[in-house]
């Protein structure tokens, strides 16, 4: 049996589940924000050592500039000016041109017409030599002197002297063979940028690069 004299519910008190209630409600509260998604990562750059820049430009004037040397010029030049001695051949046949054409006469080949091919040899000897020096349609002058020096090893010494010098055990005809050497590398070469044909051609040239460079920088 209660007594009437104890003490009724206090309206103010709080019970155990609004106590829960409200400490759930200051943890959400409490509770720190989402942190914002991660950024996804960029791919890297591509290294610019790796670039493949060949076709461009930039690589043309390199390899340019790689193959253009100036003492790969030098050597073109000396190579040039050894065919010069073959000058003084070509002279002194011109001052014994009688005896040079008799000499002709005695071969079954030449003496068809040595008159003729006597003058182209004697031309030949002079001028070719002179153009490769100074660098005057050099790749032509070049394959005839290459050409000219091979025929009259075949069809001259070869038909008069036997293949090895009796005295020397050497190849009969080395002096053709060797201008005929120094002749050949001209043909694919050219002259080098020391000669008449670089003067002639630069303009030329300058202008067709001219319009490629700006063909691809158009693109």
């Amino acid at each position: 049996m209660t007594s009437p004299w104890a003490p009724g519910p206090d309206p103010d008190a709080e019970t155990d589940a609004e106590r829960t209630q409200v400490l759930d409600t200051r943890e959400f509260q409490a509770a720190p924000p989402a942190p914002p998604p991660a950024p996804r990562p960029q791919p890297a750059p591509p290294d610019a050592a790796r670039v493949d820049r060949r076709g461009t430009v930039e690589w043309d004037l390199a390899v340019a500039r790689a193959n253009n040397r100036p003492s790969t010029d030098v050597g073109l030049l000396l190579l040039r000016i050894a065919s010069l001695p073959l000058v003084l051949r070509g002279l002194h046949h011109l001052l014994n041109f009688g005896g040079f054409i008799d000499s002709l006469r005695a071969h079954a080949f030449a003496g068809q017409a040595p008159e003729v091919l006597g003058a182209l040899v004697i031309a030949g000897e002079i001028a070719l030599p002179v153009l490769i020096a100074i660098g005057l349609a050099t790749r032509v002058a070049a394959l005839l002197q290459a050409t000219l020096m091979v025929a009259i090893f075949v069809l001259w010494t070869l038909g008069v002297a036997p293949l090895f010098h009796p005295d020397t055990g050497a190849l009969s005809g080395e002096a053709e063979l060797l201008y005929a050497a120094l002749a050949l590398p001209l043909v694919l070469t050219g002259a080098g940028r020391v000669a008449i044909d670089r003067a002639i051609t630069a303009a030329g040239r300058e202008r067709r690069i001219e319009k490629k460079v700006a063909r691809r920088l158009g693109e």
